[in-house]
């Protein structure tokens, strides 16, 4: 079941986390309070959503039939980055809530460092996520992974 439940909730933290630092230099840029509000709260949500996708994505993991050598070392660079990615965006999530401005004044650059490097690692390890599914067809079933058939008709074209 989390196998399933991984995909669903993977794609929430990748879309909050990735539009919450642009949220924040634009409202810094614009000083517009409510852009940083919104970076504030996309953070915090894409973070819990992120630990949700590791907590699912090991069980994923439980749950993967036999697969290729390669698939096997890009799903340990794929778990290892998401380690990563959690111990990155989590203490940052914890000081946006922890602080009472939309945006931290102290310190506001190693916000952002963190929060942008968060982004990065959260793109390269969503890319590996997508090689792991559509390259190596790790989690689809044998049928899945087959040689798809070509009708007749359309190979005399």
């Amino acid at each position: 079941m989390s196998g399933e439940l991984h995909p669903f909730v993977l794609h929430f933290a990748v879309g909050l986390l990735l539009t919450a630092p642009i949220c924040d230099v634009l409202g810094l840029v614009l000083r517009r309070e409510p852009l940083l509000f919104a970076g504030r709260w996309m953070t915090v949500t894409g973070t819990i959503a992120a630990v949700m996708s590791f907590i699912t994505g090991l069980g994923a993991e439980a749950s993967l039939g036999p697969h290729s050598a390669a698939g096997e070392a890009l799903l340990h660079l794929h778990k290892a980055l998401g380690i990563v990615m959690v111990l990155v965006w989590l203490p940052v999530a914890v000081w946006r809530v922890a602080s009472k401005l939309p945006l931290p004044l102290k310190a506001r650059t190693i916000y952002l460092a963190a929060a942008f490097s968060g982004a990065v690692i959260l793109t390269v390890e969503t890319a590996l996520g997508g090689a792991l599914v559509y390259r190596h067809g790790v989690g689809l079933s044998p049928s899945a992974r087959a040689e798809p058939m070509v009708p007749p008709t359309a190979r005399a074209r």
